[in-house]
C-alpha cells in the first residue's frame, strides 16, 4: 500500500471526527432511554449503556417494569429483548429480599439474522 503521511493524517482525523459524533449520539440515546424509563419505571436505581454496535445493557436493583412496559420500551426505541436475567436473594437473618435484574437488548432484528443463517 503506497500512501503518504498526509493521507493517514486525514484518515485518522476523519475517524476521530466520526468517533466523536458517535459518542455524542450514544449519549443522546442513553439520555432519552433514561428519561423514558424514569417516567414508566418502578425504580430509578438502574444503569443503562448504549453501545456502537446497537446493543443496550440495562441493569437495575429491584423490578424496573412489567412485561407490557418492556414491550413499550422496545417499541419506542426499536429494540429486541435478547436476555433477561432476574436474581432474587433472600436474607432470612435480616428478613429482606434483594432483586437484581439485567436486560440485554439489540437494535438489530435477531429473527432476520437467524433466518439468513
Amino acid at each position: 500500500m503506497t500512501t503518504t503521511t498526509k493521507t493517514w493524517h486525514k484518515i485518522i482525523k476523519r475517524h476521530h471526527d466520526y468517533r466523536g459524533k458517535m459518542i455524542e449520539l450514544n449519549l443522546k440515546i442513553e439520555e432519552a432511554m433514561k428519561e423514558y424509563l424514569k417516567t414508566i419505571g418502578e425504580t430509578e436505581d438502574f444503569t443503562i449503556r448504549f453501545e456502537d454496535s446497537g446493543v443496550v445493557h440495562l441493569d437495575c436493583n429491584g423490578d424496573l417494569f412489567d412485561l407490557e412496559q418492556i414491550g413499550d420500551f422496545c417499541d419506542v426505541f426499536n429494540l429486541t429483548l435478547i436476555i433477561n436475567n432476574r436474581t432474587l436473594v433472600e436474607n432470612h437473618m435480616e428478613d429482606n429480599t434483594k432483586i437484581r435484574t439485567k436486560y440485554l437488548f439489540t437494535t438489530h432484528n435477531v429473527k432476520e439474522k437467524q433466518e439468513k443463517e
